[in-house]
């Protein structure tokens, strides 16, 4: 996925958010609607270990670069940590107000960057495009339909 590429999912994920989401208090319920969309369509195709598993990971990478300072909640140092939304509120509600969109976004863009590796760029268009149809109707697959 190139950086260009890259960009253009974060600026939809970016308008995306912000239409679901209108106020600043309200992005961490138009996070939670976007998780349970891209749920819906990629736990069939990843399972749901797979799921959370790309999910944490996305949170990881996320957080470098809108770290919170503090550990989660109901992380306790020993590998268990909470369910992945309640990381990913718990992590919204830590940012500066102004910070909420883009870092929702970010963690989302970090999804479909994953998932690119894991499945190609193509099949993952067509999976954002069917999670979040108000966000991606309007873009174009590259390749071939699978």
């Amino acid at each position: 996925m190139t950086n260009r590429d890259k960009t253009e999912i974060r600026n939809r994920l970016i308008n995306l958010i912000a239409r679901r989401g209108g106020a600043a208090e309200d992005v961490a319920a138009a996070a939670r609607r976007a998780y349970e969309d891209l749920a819906e369509v990629l736990v069939p195709l990843i399972s749901g270990p797979g799921f959370e598993a790309l999910i944490a990971r996305a949170l990881q990478v996320a957080q470098r670069e809108y770290p919170s300072g503090e550990a989660p909640a109901g992380d306790d140092g020993k590998g268990k940590n909470l369910e992945p939304f309640v990381e990913i509120a718990l992590w919204l509600e830590r940012q500066d107000q102004r910070n909420r969109i883009d870092a929702t976004a970010a963690m989302f863009a970090a999804v479909a960057a994953l998932l690119a590796t894991l499945i190609g760029e193509s099949l993952t268009a067509r999976y954002l495009r069917k999670a979040w149809p108000d966000g991606f109707s309007g873009e174009r697959s590259k390749g071939k339909k699978a």
